[in-house]
């Protein structure tokens, strides 16, 4: 009796682990797929012209930047121009003394910079005289000795040449930092004689001394401030040596020169990590790939919250660590490793420490918190193609930025450099939220249900219309801001647009699950019933639209335009439905609908779907229409309509470009290595495909990699991916706010809330697609979004990983004592 009991048990257990087997055979069969391919691109060595052979002009040891410590000292003086353009938002404090000289801080900064530049030469200069004396001595083959000395000049003679050093002992090192100093010393000195109390001369004196600071840093900004500056009026030249150049003219020399110096050096170690990651990218990451699976199914385990982020942050420090990832919220684009050198066992950089230190905290926190409510809910996955599909669209993705970098346009050639930061921490993040999913769904619901009653005893004590513009006034405060403090933004606003969107959309329907929304569709006619049902939706699309108009941000407008459509579509099928108080039969549910079940209903019926499909096509036919009549308001959007209506005549010949890469390249492509990224011109020149082909134009790069056909299985296949992640959460939620059990108490169902921010992402996300696709075809203007998982972007991998990380799981319900 006991044994028969067991075998139902056994043959449920396998049934349920089948799943997640498959899901971690298709990952590994993923992974032996592409790992292969990733040999081409490490055949590539330096790269296309020795792109990332060492650089010839590297200076070591160059002196920390020193402007912000002359603006606190001098910036209260400068003009306001200088002071904001150069200081930022450096405190500059309330400093009144005149400038009679240049500040020590700069002398030393000037010495070490001097230093710095003479360390090559002199190292030339003790070998030449160690090399000379054994000539004279007649030590060694004296014919070996000459070549070796002329050999040693000749390499330091262009070193010596590019950056000005001079010879005498008295300036010794560039000449333009001795010049601008000198400039700026005997400016000051004059100021002082001609007008000993003269507050003009006090504030030229502090931009003198600002902009010295500047060129010594290799300040972008110096050569303009110098030109339009007030500065010191100098009466005779400093130095016979820079007669040829007056004050403006000395710090605009110094500044390009340091800018150089120091571009040098951190393209040296650019191009070091390069070559390393040439060869090492794809064992990078098929590791993170797995470490990405092994954190996906322990997420499904019943481990606190606290716990899994903690290990997940030390696991992926170490994956940092190992690969030498840079750091990729660095300011600009510079290189801050998380392994500081090449070495196996150097030292860790500070970003690294800090993360592995809250890592532990959280780990010690998480130990000490005993509470059984902290265990989260089971939880299994949405589909088994969910991980694999992410793992096939970062290797693609990861392999196109490869070959562009080493083949591509010189400007592009680190961008596999900062794609390896921008994957590693989106895997971060995507793992992280991971184990926050049922907290956060929870805390979400919560939230947006006391909102949405809260708005409603607004409603009924203010009435409809007071809280109606109650809520357009602190929506458009909330925009205002926004747009003031975000304008120049554009990659940041875009994608908070998006999120506004999806959870905005997915508040709509989860509130619209309750019966007062069948209550609200009946009541009143029909016109007035619609725009009250649908409202809320009109507001968060509408706050949308004029975010983007605020902020300029045009590129996403189309396709908020299209995804807004869909919204409405669904709304408006929803509302027909309650108000015609149908009872939907079994035989009506159809499996074709991606939106979970509403208000107790498994699927939604044929006629609804129809119903929905038959607007969203209306909407979608009015939104192309008004883009391209009105479309020529913006300069940006006429330019690309231009270019569209006539490639090859138009200013912009991008898309021209494009078209002919397309139809050029073979059936299968060109392979990796081989793509003509360039055209066919000569070396050092790139006339080809658009220097943005790894954001706009990803869907040709994969035309030209791997043929029309793999770009049309990619794209297609993306679609059916974001499909079938959510096919399946209406079996595990009714889409409705409720309460269930968790752990022995009353909790909001996150999971309800979860579905639908799942089903937002997907239709917003396969409008992108769309869009994008038909971009590259020359059907639609290109709006400049991304190929969801595959393009170059680090704020759009993010919210894509993010929101992928919500729907990759489903909560399923908890066991009673007797199973």
């Amino acid at each position: 009796m006991q044994l028969s009991a067991r075998v139902p048990s056994i043959g449920s257990s396998i049934e349920r682990s089948l799943p997640s087997l498959v899901e971690t055979l298709l990952t590994l069969a993923v992974v032996a797929m592409l790992l292969p391919l990733f040999t081409r691109v490490a055949d590539v060595g330096t790269g296309r012209d020795q792109r990332f052979a060492a650089v010839g002009y590297v200076v070591s040891g160059l002196p920390p930047l020193s402007l912000p410590t002359v603006c606190g000292a001098y910036g209260a003086l400068a003009e306001p121009a200088v002071r904001e353009r150069l200081c930022g938002n450096v405190s500059t404090g309330s400093r009144t003394l005149r400038t009679t000289r240049v500040p020590l801080v700069l002398s030393d900064v000037l010495a070490q910079a001097n230093r710095a530049f003479l360390g090559p030469v002199k190292k030339v200069e003790d070998k030449l005289r160690e090399l000379r004396l054994q000539q004279r001595e007649g030590i060694g083959e004296l014919r070996g000795i000459s070549d070796a000395i002329a050999s040693l000049e000749a390499e330091s003679r262009p070193f010596v040449e590019h950056f000005q050093l001079t010879g005498t002992d008295e300036d010794r090192g560039p000449a333009p930092l001795s010049c601008a100093a000198r400039a700026v010393q005997a400016a000051l000195t004059e100021s002082v004689d001609a007008a000993p109390a003269d507050a003009v001369a006090d504030i030229a004196g502090a931009n003198a001394v600002l902009l010295l600071a500047a060129a010594l840093d290799g300040h972008a900004a110096t050569q303009a401030l110098a030109g339009s500056a007030q500065l010191p009026i100098m009466s005779d030249r400093a130095s016979p040596a820079c007669a040829a150049h007056d004050l403006p003219a000395a710090l605009s020399a110094a500044s390009v020169l340091m800018a150089d110096a120091r571009q040098s050096t951190l393209n040296m170690r650019k191009n070091e990590a390069m070559r390393a990651l040439l060869q090492s990218a794809g064992w990078q990451w098929a590791g993170w790939m797995l470490l990405g699976l092994l954190l996906v199914k322990c997420s499904r385990r019943r481990f606190r919250p606290a716990m899994g982020v903690a290990c997940a942050m030390l696991l992926w420090a170490a994956a940092a660590w190992i690969g030498r990832v840079p750091w990729p919220l660095a300011s600009g684009r510079s290189f801050e490793p998380m392994r500081l050198e090449l070495d196996e066992w150097s030292p860790p950089s500070n970003a690294m420490l800090w993360l592995v230190g809250a890592a532990a905290l959280l780990l010690m926190l998480s130990m000490l918190t005993l509470k059984p409510r902290a265990r989260p809910g089971p939880q299994s996955l949405s589909t088994r193609l969910g991980y694999p599909g992410l793992v096939l669209a970062t290797g693609l993705g990861w392999l196109l930025l490869l070959d562009l970098s080493a083949n591509g346009h010189f400007s592009n050639r680190y961008l596999a450099l900062y794609h390896q930061g921008h994957l590693w921490l989106g895997m971060l993040c995507f793992s992280v939220l991971l184990f926050l999913r049922q907290p956060l769904a929870r805390m979400l619901a919560w939230t947006l249900s006391i909102a949405g009653e809260s708005a409603g005893r607004v409603e009924s004590r203010l009435g409809s219309g007071p809280a109606l513009l109650l809520l357009t006034l602190l929506g458009a405060s909330a925009i205002a801001l926004v747009g003031l403090g975000l304008s120049n933004m554009r990659q940041l606003t875009s994608e908070l647009g998006r999120v506004w969107l999806i959870v905005g959309a997915a508040w709509f329907f989860f509130l619209r699950g309750t019966p007062l929304a069948e209550r609200l569709a009946r009541s009143g006619t029909s016109l007035a019933s619609a725009l009250r049902y649908v409202w809320p939706l009109l507001f968060v699309i509408l706050g949308l639209l004029v975010l983007m108009l605020v902020t300029h941000d045009m590129g996403p407008l189309l396709i908020a335009g299209y995804a807004s459509g869909a919204f409405l579509a669904a709304s408006v099928a929803l509302w027909w439905h309650h108000r015609s108080g149908r009872r939907l039969q079994a035989s009506e549910a159809e499996s074709i609908s991606i939106m979970p079940a509403h208000h107790g209903h498994a699927r939604n019926t044929l006629s609804l779907f129809a119903l929905a499909v038959l607007l969203f096509v209306v909407w979608i036919a009015a939104t192309t229409a008004t883009l391209f009549k009105l479309g020529a308001i913006d300069e940006v959007t006429a330019t690309r309509l231009e270019s569209l209506a006539a490639p090859l005549a138009s200013t912009n010949d991008q898309l021209a470009l494009v078209s002919w890469f397309q139809r050029a390249a073979p059936p299968n492509g060109f392979g990796l290595g081989a793509v003509p990224w360039c055209g066919y011109t000569a070396s050092g020149s790139c006339s080809g495909v658009p220097a943005q082909i790894h954001s706009d134009y990803t869907f040709a790069a994969i035309v030209g990699a791997f043929g029309s056909m793999s770009a049309w299985l990619a794209s297609i296949g993306c679609a059916f991916w974001l499909h079938r992640l959510i096919r399946h959460h209406g079996r595990v939620t009714l889409g409705e706010p409720r309460f269930v059990s968790a752990s022995g108490r009353m909790v909001n169902d996150g999971q309800a809330f979860l579905s639908w921010i799942a089903v937002a992402w997907v239709v917003l996300t396969l409008c992108q697609l769309a869009v994008t696709v038909a971009g590259n075809l020359a059907v639609l203007p290109l709006t400049g979004v991304t190929f969801p998982f595959v393009s170059f972007g680090m704020t759009s991998l993010l919210v894509n990983l993010g929101f992928l990380a919500l729907c990759l799981n489903v909560d399923l319900p908890e066991r009673g004592p007797h199973g």
